[in-house]
C-alpha cells in the first residue's frame, strides 16, 4: 500500500487500512493493481480494484454470479449512487454554541469503477502484475473463465489520493459500519454509535453527538462539541504516532449472525428469510380476505372524488432503489400542486408534511386515514418485496437525502407499513424529525422477530384503542 499517502489517520490507520479492515471483515481481501500481493490466510473471496480506488457495495450484489455460475472471475462496473457532492459544515455561534448546519453543492461526473472479483488466487496475482502495458483487467488467454455482471452495481466509489475523497469515505464508514470492533478489537463503543479507543475519555465540558469516531486525544481541555456522523483524526504526539489499533486477521474475525459456519460469503439469516417468508404468505391472504373491502373502498372514493383510485408515490427501499408505495387515494387530485403553497401550516420539523385538519384530504379520505385502511394496498409491495410489514417509513430520495448516516442505515432494510417510529413518536413539537431518525437507527440496529412482533401488536392496539 505504499503508493497511498497514509495522512491523515484515525487509531493510526489510514482510509486506506480501514478500507482494506472493513473488506477483510467480509472475508475478501483488496489487491490492487501495480501492487504487491500476499494472500491472506482465510481470504474466500479477492476484490482486484484499479490503484488508489476505495470502493463499498454490496457484495451480496454480485456473489450469487460468482458461485452460481461456477465462474473464476466476475467483471462488473460500479457506479456511484450519488451524482452531487456535498459538504456539510456545523455553524457556531462566537461563544462555540451550535446554530445550524449549512450544506454546499458542487456537480461532478458519474463515477464508474471497472472491477473484478475472483476466488482464485493466482487470478488475483495476475491482477496485482497488470501495468499500463497491461490493463489489469485483462489476463492471459487462456487464464479466464469469467463472467459479467448484467447492467452497473450501485455503491460507492472514493479516490484515496484526494484528503477530501479519504474524508467522505470515512464518514460514508462512520455512518454505516456498527460493528467494527468485530475487525478492530482495540476499538470499543464509548457510548452507543461513539467509537474510539479503549481508555478514551469523553470531554467533560463537551458533547458528542453519535454517530461518532474519535482518534488519539492530544489531551487538550478545550471545549469540544462534535456532531455525528464524524471522526475526529489522531492529534499528532510522538505518543501517538507509535500506537495503531490491530486489524485481527481474517480466520479470527468472528462471522456475523446467519453466516454458515466457517463461511464469510453472505448468506440469508433465519431471521431475514422467515420474516420474508411470512409476509409473503400474510400478504397474499390479507389480499384475498380483505379483497371485499377492496371493492367496497373503490366505490366509496370514487363516489367522493372519482377517479384514479390509488395513488402511488415513489420511494426508496432496500439500497437506494426506486418504487412505487401504494395507498388508496385519500387527497385530492391536486394535492402535490398544494404542498408550497400549504407550506405554513406544515406542522413536521423535518422534511416530511403533517398538517392538522389537512385541506388537501377528502371526506372519505378521512374516514380511511382515521381506520388505517388507506394503507392496504401496500400489502402488494409487500408480495412484490419492495417492502416488509415492519421496517422504517419508506421515503422518497429527497427525504432521504437531510442525514447521510440515517439514510444508510434504513436503506439498510426493507421499509415497512408499520415500524418502530409509528407506533413511538410523540408528535412533540419541534422533535418529530429527530424521533424519526432516533426510532430508525434503533430499529435497524436491534430488529428481529420478536421485535417486528411487538411492533405489529402495538400498532393493532393502537387501531382499536384510540387514545
Amino acid at each position: 500500500m505504499g503508493q497511498f499517502s497514509l495522512q491523515p489517520k484515525i487509531w493510526g490507520l489510514s482510509a486506506v487500512d480501514l478500507h482494506a479492515a472493513w473488506w477483510r471483515g467480509k472475508g475478501v481481501q483488496v489487491v490492487y493493481a501495480e501492487s504487491k500481493f500476499e494472500p491472506l490466510d482465510g481470504a474466500e473471496v479477492y476484490l482486484l480494484l484499479p490503484k488508489d480506488r476505495l470502493v463499498v457495495f454490496d457484495l451480496g450484489d454480485v456473489v450469487d454470479e460468482l458461485i452460481w455460475n461456477m465462474a473464476a472471475v466476475t467483471t462488473f462496473t460500479l457506479c456511484e449512487r450519488d451524482t452531487e457532492r456535498y459538504r456539510e459544515e456545523v455553524r457556531r455561534s462566537a461563544d462555540k454554541q451550535i446554530i445550524g448546519i449549512s450544506r454546499s453543492y458542487e456537480s461532478r461526473d458519474l463515477t464508474r469503477v471497472r472491477m473484478e472479483l475472483t476466488t482464485d488466487p493466482a487470478y488475483a496475482e495476475v491482477w496485482a502484475r497488470g501495468s499500463r502495458g497491461q490493463p489489469y483487467f485483462e489476463a492471459p488467454v487462456g487464464q479466464r473463465s469469467d463472467s459479467n455482471l448484467d447492467g452497473d452495481l450501485l455503491g460507492h466509489a472514493f479516490d484515496s489520493r484526494q484528503a477530501d475523497e479519504q474524508r467522505r469515505f470515512l464518514l460514508w464508514l462512520v455512518a454505516s459500519w456498527v460493528d467494527l470492533p468485530r475487525v478492530l478489537p482495540d476499538i470499543v463503543e464509548i457510548e452507543p454509535g461513539v467509537f474510539a479507543f479503549e481508555g478514551t475519555l469523553l470531554p467533560e465540558d463537551g458533547a458528542v453527538i453519535s454517530p461518532m469516531w474519535l482518534g488519539f486525544p492530544s489531551g487538550s481541555r478545550e471545549l469540544a462539541i462534535h456532531v455525528g456522523p464524524d471522526l475526529r483524526y489522531d492529534q499528532e504526539s510522538q505518543e501517538n504516532s507509535a500506537r495503531s489499533a490491530r486489524i485481527l486477521p481474517i480466520r479470527e474475525i468472528q462471522i456475523p449472525d446467519g453466516r454458515r459456519r466457517k463461511r464469510f460469503l453472505p448468506r440469508r439469516t433465519v431471521y431475514g428469510v422467515v420474516k420474508r417468508v411470512s409476509d409473503f404468505l400474510v400478504a397474499i391472504l390479507a389480499i384475498i380476505i380483505l379483497f371485499p373491502m377492496f371493492l367496497l373502498v373503490s366505490v366509496l372514493i370514487v363516489i367522493d372524488d372519482g377517479f384514479p383510485l390509488f395513488f402511488g408515490h415513489t420511494r426508496q427501499t432496500r439500497g437506494g432503489r426506486d418504487f412505487k408505495c401504494w395507498k388508496f387515494r385519500t387527497m385530492r387530485r391536486d394535492a402535490e400542486s398544494m404542498v408550497e403553497e400549504l407550506q405554513a401550516l406544515n406542522q413536521a420539523d423535518g422534511p416530511q408534511v403533517f398538517i392538522e385538519n389537512d385541506p388537501r384530504v377528502t371526506g372519505i379520505g378521512n374516514l380511511l386515514r382515521k381506520l388505517q385502511i388507506d394503507e392496504i394496498p401496500q400489502f402488494w409491495n409487500v408480495v412484490r418485496g419492495d417492502m416488509s410489514f415492519v421496517g422504517p417509513r419508506p421515503s422518497p430520495e429527497r427525504e432521504n437525502q437531510f442525514c447521510p448516516a440515517w439514510r444508510e442505515l434504513r436503506l439498510s432494510v426493507r421499509p415497512g407499513i408499520t415500524g418502530l417510529w409509528q407506533v413511538s413518536r410523540t408528535r412533540a413539537p419541534g422533535e418529530d424529525f429527530q424521533e424519526w431518525i432516533k426510532y430508525d437507527i434503533e430499529y435497524v440496529r436491534t430488529a428481529s422477530l420478536l421485535v417486528d412482533l411487538k411492533i405489529l401488536l402495538r400498532t393493532i392496539r393502537g387501531i382499536i384503542i384510540r387514545d
